[in-house]
């Protein structure tokens, strides 16, 4: 590699990329070259060019089909493209437009304007590609705590999403914790216990990050994560419900090699309603949580469901009693809810 930008100059008329890969060397570009454009669409994908240089009037393929064939391509669709062409007539820039071409140069290309062009075209890839490098890492570290498809939605509009501060709005709120686990852990070896913890919460990620969730917190060996934000849905209280039914079924197939008769159990607590949420902080350390006195109440609730257990306040049951099968417990005292908040136990989700 020899760390200057590298030119692809297509052409078939081999004294025509002499000229070009002279000027281009002479400006301390590394130049590649192709006489047709099966042999340039094989270079772009072996060579990695960060700018093409495009005749248009080859035999076989043209560079207009070039040109298709590399805006069709996910991995080259933004590599720019210049077109050097002798025709003059609108009709066939339009075409090459159409085509993709970033810009055109005319036959017989002049030094300066083809050295200016590039420049030009090369730094705006090189912002596109700083810009593409940071939402990258935006989008891994989103990652972490909601989803792929939910991290793109907020790298696409960062304006929105990631503003220090905190709005009032809906959301669903689910706390569970393992029952029993403490104790059980402390007879185990450190490593073992770090390996059923790992498998463990792998479970709950993934259950959560599939029902469109937002992964909160880890509280030892129990969670708190939430539905409705950043990205607000209709259904966030049903998918929180059904993220539960997920976790509790599927850990109860979950099982260990080392300890095949272990078990792990969970109990969890949901509930729907308005929060403060948002990113809570200053500019150097945020924490994007939610706030309020309904968070209380679904920890509240978690605290008092058995192991295998899910109950929900009946803010969530009337979001999702089509979809559900429950049992009435009557009414569950909450600090700060002077007649208590009316309890489910959710049994099973109904058949669509």
């Amino acid at each position: 590699m020899s760390g200057f930008p590298r030119i692809l100059a297509v052409d078939d008329n081999k004294q025509n990329l002499s000229l070009l890969e002279r000027a281009l060397t002479a400006a301390q570009y590394e130049v590649v070259t192709a006489e047709d454009g099966p042999t340039a669409l094989k270079l772009i994908g072996s060579a990695a060019p960060d700018l093409v240089l495009l005749d248009v009037m080859m035999p076989g393929m043209s560079g207009y089909e070039v040109c298709q064939h590399i805006r069709a391509n996910e991995t080259t669709c933004l590599l720019p493209v210049v077109m050097l062409t002798a025709l003059t007539d609108v009709a066939d820039r339009i075409r090459g437009i159409e085509a993709g071409a970033d810009d055109f140069l005319s036959k017989p290309v002049n030094r300066e304007e083809l050295l200016t062009r590039v420049k030009s075209l090369l730094r705006i890839k090189t912002l596109h590609d700083d810009v593409e490098t940071k939402n990258h890492l935006l989008r891994n570290l989103f990652g972490r705590y909601v989803s792929a498809e939910v991290a793109a939605e907020i790298v696409a509009d960062p304006g929105r999403h990631l503003k220090l501060g905190g709005d009032k709005r809906e959301v669903t709120i689910l706390f569970g914790d393992l029952r029993g686990f403490t104790p059980l852990a402390e007879q185990l070896d450190p490593q073992d216990v770090v390996n059923i913890l790992n498998s463990y919460l792998k479970l709950v990620i993934d259950a959560v990050f599939e029902f469109m969730g937002t992964l909160d917190k880890f509280r030892g060996d129990g969670f708190m994560a939430f539905f409705g934000a950043p990205i607000a849905r209709e259904d966030d209280p049903l998918n929180a419900v059904r993220c539960a039914l997920a976790i509790q079924e599927r850990l109860m197939r979950i099982a260990f090699t080392k300890f095949p008769d272990f078990r792990l159990h969970m109990g969890i607590g949901i509930n729907t309603g308005i929060v403060i949420v948002g990113n809570i902080g200053s500019e150097r350390r945020t924490d994007y949580t939610v706030i309020g006195n309904e968070v209380n109440t679904a920890q509240r609730f978690e605290a008092n469901a058995g192991p295998g257990q899910i109950l929900i306040t009946g803010n969530t049951y009337e979001r999702v009693k089509e979809a559900v099968q429950v049992r009435e417990l009557g009414r569950l005292r909450v600090a700060g809810k002077q007649e208590g908040v009316l309890a489910y136990d959710v049994l099973s989700g109904r058949a669509a």
